[in-house]
């Protein structure tokens, strides 16, 4: 065969292949099937995909977009197992199916209340000498799918260091176009003893010999949610407050408790939330990102007695580097944009819920502005499923997925305190807390984290911290 021969042939045999990948390359989605959502109704789950029957998808796009869809439902927190898979494959029309397997979460969850009343497990563990009369206990039920709408009740009794009750309810989608929600919340709790005064970046307690009741706190709540697409959620969150204290607090440990010796505190409070999320598997990410705003105003004129403007921003990103290796970032601001002095008991800042700095769990840093940066890289060492068949009696959790994650922590963040400053010599400076970590996520809802962490202050030790999802 001559060489101008062999070179046609090859001309011939790549155009050939070129138009046969051109003409394969795509295809339309005929059906999508969901399998296995006994209780959840389909446009529940139908509403958390990128696509939709009669949808062109590129097949090269395919399997990272049915990815990226499992962990869109997986987002709902109604299901501990999603797959995507084709069905049916008509290769002459380029039309298929698009079968969803899930496996239900448990819905409901009546469970006995047995938690420490600290902020974490870490004061409770070494602050608090591990004494059980800092535990809280009672019964709670949770049903995240009451009508199979992804509505949740809430309904709590609890005992202990703090008696609390609770009421709620969330509707997410109240109109055809499933954009707006609905959810309200009734609130009471009261202690014996609280805490009163920071000192040394620490809370101070004070109970009485008598055991009478020293703080109270009341609220009611209507939110209205508003999700246009799939990643843009606002929240309009209206509030009533009644916070009362025990005149002897008010008087002789902490008149700035309330402010001027007040011995309760009224306000109405009108809260509003944007968030874009565009995170992959929101409980522990693995790709994405997320941008937030807040804007808060307490105190509407109607009780004078608290008038205050704050907001904070803030974004997090995940870099995926490969399968196994993510880069993690958060960044997050909150300024006080009324400039007075805020009463005690209303001017939190970092080392509550989730803004701590690891390393500085055992302290609080209180203040009317702050800023923090949280970094970590994060490698997979395992991913895998236990069936535990007839071992486990309860269906949902039969299966159970598994991930053990290695990661590597630094934190950083600055809290500015003007007011309630003395002997507080964390605040009005920058902190540093850095350390490896190990984490489990157990049924794609339960993360456990085990860390190693160190501080400026050359201490250290093992922190403990978990999420559920729901």
């Amino acid at each position: 065969m001559s060489k101008i021969k062999i070179l046609l042939f090859f001309i011939c045999w790549i155009s050939m292949n070129s138009v046969f990948a051109q003409d394969s390359d795509y295809a339309v989605v005929r059906n999508v099937v969901l399998e296995g959502n006994n209780k959840t109704r389909d446009r529940i789950i139908l509403r958390e995909l990128d696509f939709k029957e009669g949808d062109t998808l590129w097949m090269s796009d395919l399997s990272s977009r049915f990815r990226e869809n499992e962990k869109r439902i997986l987002n709902t927190r109604l299901f501990t197992l999603v797959g995507l898979n084709i069905k049916n494959w008509d290769t002459e029309n380029k039309r298929f199916d698009v079968i969803i397997e899930l496996t239900e979460n448990w819905y409901i969850y009546p469970a006995p209340i047995f938690e420490l009343a600290d902020r974490n497990f870490n004061v409770w563990w070494n602050e608090q000498n591990r004494s059980f009369d800092r535990v809280n206990y009672g019964v709670r039920l949770d049903h995240i799918n009451l009508t199979g709408n992804k509505d949740r009740i809430k309904l709590k009794l609890q005992f202990g260091y703090t008696r609390k009750y609770e009421v709620k309810y969330e509707f997410p989608y109240i109109n055809r176009a499933q954009t707006i929600g609905l959810s309200g919340t009734v609130f009471y709790s009261e202690n014996r003893e609280m805490s009163y005064l920071t000192l040394e970046n620490k809370p101070v307690f004070q109970q009485f010999d008598d055991e009478r009741k020293i703080l109270q706190r009341f609220r009611t709540s209507l939110q209205l949610t508003h999700r246009p697409n799939l990643f843009l959620f606002q929240t309009v969150n209206f509030e009533f407050h009644r916070n009362e204290i025990d005149e002897q607090i008010a008087t002789e440990f902490n008149p700035d408790y309330f402010l001027n010796g007040a011995t309760s505190l009224r306000f109405f409070k009108i809260n509003y939330d944007l968030k874009y999320d565009k995170r992959l598997f929101n409980l522990y990410p693995e790709g994405g990102y997320m941008l937030f705003f807040n804007l808060k105003k307490e105190g509407l004129g109607i009780f004078n007695e608290f008038n205050n403007l704050s907001t904070h921003a803030g974004f997090e990103k995940y870099l995926k580097i490969n399968d196994n290796l993510v880069f993690s970032t958060r960044i997050k601001a909150k300024t006080n944009l009324i400039r007075s002095k805020v009463a005690f008991a209303n001017n939190t800042g970092l080392g509550y819920g989730s803004n701590v700095i690891h390393g500085y769990e055992l302290y609080v840093m209180d203040g009317t502005d702050y800023a923090f940066g949280k970094f970590a890289l994060r490698f997979k060492l395992k991913e895998f499923n236990v069936n535990y068949g007839k071992f486990m009696p309860v269906k949902p959790f039969k299966k159970q997925n598994i991930k053990l994650y290695l990661r590597l922590n630094y934190q950083t963040g600055y809290v500015n305190e003007p007011t309630y400053k003395d002997t507080n010599i964390l605040n009005n400076r920058w902190l540093h807390g850095y350390g490896p970590a190990l984490d489990v996520v157990l049924y794609n809802n339960f993360l456990f984290q085990f860390e190693y962490s160190f501080n400026h202050l050359k201490e250290h030790g093992l922190y403990i911290h978990n999420s559920i999802s729901f």
